[in-house]
């Protein structure tokens, strides 16, 4: 070993490997694994698989701490198509970074990438963001292919958890699915925001800039089959509000869906859709809505995860209201607001607009979950793994 290795090792400082689910810097919506690794990349040496998927292309790029390693010579609109297309040109280029950069731990959470990783003599360490097979699968909605997809995802998913050396999760109930899969070294890192850059702004200022008056009901996130916007808009004709919907649609047509379902029921006059935001953008956004929405399907990828949305909301200190998810009961409580059906979304939309809420409240509530903080946690566990 060199002497600077030495002296990094001394320091407690790893190189670490990071296979993520998507485009690291062009996907709309940064994901949990960007907050980390960007908290870490300053005590760190950080390396980033960066998968250039066709449909983010054209997206700008946001900035990373990290150092980014291109992969995959094969293009494809298809996100399924494109990681086995390319699992050859991965898996080189996970085995030649292991080497040549003396990677100490393989921080993964895709499916194919992570099933090469597993034979590159490094320790891996497995984020089990959702259902994978189900997030996987739901790209193609009530389609043969998708129960393909969902099968083959599983069986693979499967054998990477029971061969990682730990896996992190971000729900207690979705560390006793693992521990019900077989899977013993399990540690529970619950998703976070970013309090630093989302931070609240005076209602009314936020609305004007929006051109929005009124009550405003907000959507912030991906336009997916996963999302349950069809029970906001059916709503909407029971409520004096405008519902703003800020994000992209991915891959599928889910967004097109809900702009005809909101036509169909005479409303779509009520409905503001943005595109995509930055992120450094959102608090302008989140700031103008009297209530920040969490509007899941009943599956396991949503029932048993709590996402980084609703901790989004709270740093603006803007009151949420969810779908019943158990997961987010448990971890929140009646710190926010759920409903069950059109008929709950309707009463309980109508008390959060006449109750003053505590804004100060939920932004201390958010502070709770900074990434900063969790990234710490999140840092022990692969250091854990890497001496081990």
């Amino acid at each position: 070993m060199k002497p600077n290795e030495e002296n990094e090792k001394a320091k407690g400082k790893m190189k670490i490997l990071v296979i993520p689910t998507t485009d690291w810097i062009r996907h709309p919506v940064p994901n949990r694994l960007n907050f980390i690794f960007d908290n870490l990349a300053g005590e760190h040496e950080v390396y980033v698989l960066h998968f250039g998927l066709c449909r983010f292309k054209n997206m700008v790029p946001r900035e990373t701490k990290c150092e980014l390693v291109k992969t995959g010579c094969i293009e494809s609109e298809d996100p399924s198509l494109y990681y086995l297309l390319n699992f050859p040109c991965h898996f080189r280029t996970i085995w030649g970074l292991v080497k040549s950069k003396k990677i100490d731990v393989i921080l993964s959470t895709n499916i194919l990438p992570s099933f090469a990783a597993n034979f590159v003599g490094v320790p891996v360490v497995f984020d089990y963001l959702d259902h994978l097979e189900e997030s996987a699968s739901i790209y193609y909605p009530g389609s043969f292919f998708g129960k393909i997809v969902k099968r083959v995802v599983s069986f693979i998913t499967r054998y990477n958890l029971r061969h990682a050396r730990s896996v992190i999760t971000v729900t207690n109930e979705l560390s006793n699915f693992l521990c019900d899969l077989g899977v013993r070294d399990i540690a529970v890192v619950p998703n976070g925001v970013d309090t630093s850059v989302l931070l609240p702004m005076p209602m009314d200022e936020a609305k004007r800039s929006l051109n929005l008056k009124g009550p405003v009901i907000g959507y912030v996130g991906s336009l997916e089959h996963w999302v349950d916007l069809e029970t906001v808009v059916q709503a909407l004709p029971g409520l004096d509000a405008t519902l703003l919907v800020v994000g992209p649609g991915l891959f599928t047509d889910y967004g097109s869906m809900i702009k005809k379902l909101a036509e169909d029921l005479g409303v779509a006059n009520r409905v503001v859709f943005t595109g995509a935001v930055k992120y450094s953008e959102l608090s302008r956004y989140i700031s103008a809505m009297d209530i920040g929405l969490n509007p899941l399907k009943m599956m396991k990828k949503n029932e048993y995860a709590a996402g980084g949305k609703v901790f989004n909301y709270l740093s603006c200190g803007r009151p949420v209201l969810s779908s019943r998810m158990i997961s987010l009961e448990r971890l929140l409580g009646d710190e926010i607001y759920y409903y069950d059906d059109v008929g709950s979304f309707i009463v309980q939309a109508k008390r959060i607009f006449g109750t003053k809420q505590p804004n100060e409240k939920y932004r201390s509530l958010a502070e709770r979950y900074d990434w900063k903080n969790l990234s710490q946690s999140y840092k022990g566990v692969l250091e854990r793994s890497a001496r081990r």
